[in-house]
């Protein structure tokens, strides 16, 4: 007989999430589309953008100055910890404003009538809102594994063995 695998939370709230998400717009998805509109057109959004990936660079910077900084990079090499730390902070906050900005005007050309993506069709639109969402996605998704890397740091350091 095999035992009963326990249950993954992680997983299992994901899934409940995702599908309480799509019930949440499909009953309420006209009430949602101005909101939302709102939130793109605005410009607070890419500088939280910017204050998210640049405070979690510079704090996770600052906490593991010397243990955990990639040395054998290029940037590190030849410009040393600080300039691969603006580098970083450079390419996610870009990558993070340039995806918000693409998936805006995706948005608003999808569900009013503006035309931002003149000559494109739906393949090419689809695609384009693919890539962009896991650009973001994964700019956001590396950011906040830096701030747990921040929120649960210990000042302890780990125990070398030579």
């Amino acid at each position: 007989m095999s035992q009963a695998k326990p249950l993954n939370w992680k997983t299992t709230g994901a899934v409940v999430f995702v599908i309480a998400l799509i019930i949440v717009m499909q009953t309420f998805g006209n009430d949602i589309k101005g909101p939302l509109k709102n939130i793109l057109e605005s410009k607070w959004i890419v500088f939280s953008v910017w204050g998210y990936v640049g405070g979690t660079f510079l704090i996770h910077r600052y906490l593991y100055f010397s243990s955990e900084l990639k040395k054998d990079s290029f940037i590190y090499k030849h410009f040393g910890a600080y300039a691969e730390t603006l580098f970083g902070v450079a390419t996610y906050g870009i990558a993070g404003t340039t995806s918000l900005a693409l998936l805006k005007g995706l948005y608003l050309q999808t569900f009013y009538d503006g035309l931002y993506f003149n000559g494109f069709g739906s393949f090419d639109l689809v695609s384009m809102f693919l890539l962009t969402s896991f650009l973001l996605v994964y700019c956001m998704f590396n950011t906040t594994i830096m701030l747990k890397d921040v929120l649960f740091h210990s000042e302890t350091s780990a125990i070398e063995v030579k």
